[in-house]
Formats: structure tokens, sequence, C-alpha cells
């Protein structure tokens, strides 16, 4: 069916150039972001004990690493952060917060921004270059910084000089394998048995976050070649005997069904062998799933998985709860309006009270923050000696590093009155020591006032 346009209704060229022009705006936004994130890592200077700039400059001809007693104890930390920052100026712990908020991103997020800024303007400085004069975009540099996290100088110096050229185009390919030529050259020793080492890792990863609404999820494995044969063969034969036993689904689907009897392995013998099959083993797992009363009388399709975070159908949350090899254990239900305004007459947290936060707050309350809250502390939102109460109401899950920000910095923040019609629940109102404020709630984050104006340059 056509579709009529006005007369003045822009033409497909007009569209194309207004979105060319859209993304050079939005790219030259990006690479301001960059300047920024240096300018603000310079001005909040990882500082000692006595105010002064703990040492960074660390070039060298063979060795991101100079000699010396700092350089010597970073190169040997093992720590994966520290020598990922080796080789520019340390930041102030708490600095990356108020800079990560301000670009509506987590701390996390954040951090690593400025840290591929600095990359980029310490130690790739002709890459650098080309960002600042518009030529590159950010993500691409930002792409080239994270290559080179933690590698010797010379490396460093020699992929600049090779890669600056091309950096507005370069893929990852390209990328890996110019620093595997270098290393190859430089450093063959060590390249070599860091190639040993990776083909060596071994593993089996259950990917917790990919749980869909079915109850569906990824399990990621690398091991001996000889190992990960034998099993795959055991994992059709089983979804053979699975197939005979008159089993319609297909055969990844058996397959995948397969990891399950194994996880039984007296039922996975019987079943290969044709002996008698035992009684299921009693596999025990902790779940914590809530259904809504409309869930629980069969009104409502949808529970919540807090683990993950992750919506499910009350129908699979019913499966796993009546399989007869499994042990569940019902815990007494916890209805969560009710126990709003629990509290007690102590400053420690009884666990059903911490459970009771955790449950009506998933997540940290910091702005944009998404760490778990079952991995959070529990703040006092109201200092408990300033007559703050342990309560509902005042208590609020805070990961480690953002109850640091709030106790020793100049971050604070209060919660919002419940009872208003016009504020959602849980809502938090964050202002930072530059009076940016930002109001978090359990949908999310906004930015309601910033100190300077919109547009600095007006």
């Amino acid at each position: 069916m056509a579709i009529d346009l006005a007369d003045d209704a822009p033409t497909p060229g007009d569209l194309l150039g207004r979105l060319a022009f859209a993304r050079k705006v939005a790219d030259e936004a990006e690479c301001e972001i960059l300047e920024l994130a240096v300018a603000w890592a310079h001005a909040h200077p990882d500082l000692d004990a006595d105010g002064v700039e703990k040492p960074w400059a660390v070039r060298g001809p063979a060795s991101v690493w100079q000699p010396g007693e700092y350089d010597a104890s970073v190169a040997a930390s093992g720590d994966d952060e520290v020598v990922e920052w080796c080789g520019v100026p340390g930041v102030a712990w708490d600095a990356p917060a108020a800079f990560a908020a301000a670009n509506a991103m987590t701390t996390t997020a954040g951090r690593s921004l400025i840290r591929d800024a600095l990359v980029l303007k310490h130690r790739l400085p002709q890459v650098w270059t080309r960002v600042l004069a518009g030529e590159v975009q950010a993500w691409r540099a930002r792409r080239i910084a994270q290559s080179v996290l933690g590698a010797h100088a010379d490396v460093v110096e020699d992929l600049d000089t090779r890669i600056a050229p091309i950096a507005d185009t370069v893929g990852t390919v390209t990328l890996d394998r110019t620093i595997d030529d270098i290393m190859l050259r430089l450093h063959a020793e060590e390249r070599e048995i860091k190639q040993l080492e990776d083909l060596d890792a071994r593993y089996v990863n259950l990917v917790e976050g990919s749980i869909n609404d079915t109850g569906i999820a990824d399990l990621m494995a690398r091991g001996d070649w000889k190992d990960l044969h034998d099993l795959d063969r055991t994992l059709s034969s089983i979804a053979a005997c699975l197939k005979e036993q008159g089993c319609t689904e297909s055969l990844d689907v058996r397959r995948s069904m397969a990891l399950g009897i194994l996880a039984d392995p007296e039922q996975a013998h019987a079943m290969l062998t044709g002996a008698d099959a035992p009684a299921p083993a009693r596999k025990q797992i902790v779940l914590h799933l809530h259904l809504s009363e409309a869930a629980l009388g069969g009104n409502e399709v949808i529970g919540r998985n807090t683990a993950t975070g992750n919506p499910m159908l009350a129908e699979q949350i019913r499966e796993w709860c009546s399989r007869t090899d499994t042990h569940v254990t019902i815990k007494p239900v916890r209805d969560l309006n009710d126990a709003a305004g629990s509290h007690v007459a102590a400053y420690e947290i009884p666990d059903r009270l911490r459970e009771t936060v955790t449950l009506l707050h998933p997540t940290c309350v910091y702005p944009w923050c998404t760490t778990p809250s079952s991995r959070c502390d529990l703040d006092h939102i109201v200092a408990y000696d300033r007559g703050g109460a342990t309560s509902t109401e005042n208590l609020a899950p805070l990961c480690r590093h953002h109850h640091r920000l709030k106790t020793h910095t100049g971050w604070t923040y209060r919660s919002l009155d419940p009872d208003d019609p016009f504020i959602a629940p849980g809502a938090y109102l964050w202002t930072d020591p530059y009076g940016n404020s930002y109001l978090r709630t359990r949908t999310g984050t906004q930015i309601v006032a910033t100190a300077a104006a919109d547009d600095p340059a007006a």
C-alpha cells in the first residue's frame, strides 16, 4: 500500500544528509568527552599521605616498568587493574564517580573511560593527535587503547607508529595481528609462553545472567580435547536413549537434556547400560523466585528470579517445584507490602530485615549502579547515631565503593517521601560534591540538576 507524503516531506537525500551531520556532531561530542576525561584525571591526581602525586611516568625501551621500587612492586603485583593503569597518571579513588554520573554511566564504566583516555594521551600520542583532530572516532580510539593495557612500552610505541595512520579504519583482526607481530619480534619468549597459557586455560562456567523467561541458560566450557570429545559422544548416546524412550524433541534439545541426566551419575549409568533405573538422586538448589498473589492464583504469568533480576514464566517456576529429582524448600511467604515499615531498636540489622530491604531494592541505589543488592552493604540513610532508625525506610543497599563515597566524600542522598503520589516508591535524590543532583528510582536514573549551565560555551 502506497503512503501519501506531504509536498514538503524530506527527500531520502535530505534524510541521509541530516543523518551524516548528526553522526559528525555525535563523534565530535564523544571525542570531547575523551578530552574532558583526561582533564578530569589531571585535576584529580592520586596523592600519597603527604599530598604528593604518586609516581607514574614510566617510559622505557624494553618494559612499561622502569627500574625502581615502586615500578617493580607494580610489575609483581599480579593485580590486573594496577597493571592496566601502569604508565598513566593515577587518579584519586573517588574521582571517577562524579565524572561517570554526569556522563550517565556506571562508576566502573566511567573509570574505564578515564583510563582509556589517559592511555591514548600518554602512551599512544600519535593516535591521540588524530583523535583531537577529529580524524578517529572515540570508540575506535578506545578499542586501540584497550588492546595495549599493561603492554611493554616498546610494543606500545611501535604499535602507535604503525596504527596511527590507519586508526580511523583499523579492525580488531588487524589490530590483534599487529600486536602479535610486534610481540614476536620484541618479546618472542614471553609471547610464546602467553600463547601456551591461553591454550591451557580450562574452565566450565554457568552463565547466570543468560537465563531467560523459560528457564533456559548457557553453559560454557573449555578443556582437554579428549575429555570434551568423550563428553560429546556420551551426550549423543544419552540423547539416543531418550529417543528410544519416546522423547520427540530434536537431537540438540535431547543432548541438552542429557546434561541434566549426567548430573545424576547413577541414572546416566543405568540409561547407558540398560540397567534398572534407580530412584532419582535428590539434588538441591537454592533459588529465590517470587510470584505475585495473582500468579499464585493462576491469573498472572510472570514471576521473577532474584539471582538474575530476569522475569520468568510462572509456569516454569511451578515446573521446577514439581520435579521429583530436586529437593525444594519452601520459605515463609514474604509480603513486601506488609514488610514495609519493619524496624528494630538496634544498630545491627537482623537477617529478616536485611532480606526485606534487598527484595525491595534489587540493586545498589547509587545512580546507574547495577550491583545486585545481595552483594551490597546496607546503609543507614540517616546515620544511626544521629537518630536514624534501623528500618526499611532508613536502610538502602550500597555497593562497597559507593558506600565509601557516601561515608568519606561529599556525596549525599536522601529518600523521597513514599506517600507522595507524584514520586515512585523507592526513590532517592543524590547530590555530588559539585552540586549536581540525580534522581534514582527502581526504573533507572535521571539527571535532575547540574551545577553548571547546560551549554558552557553559551
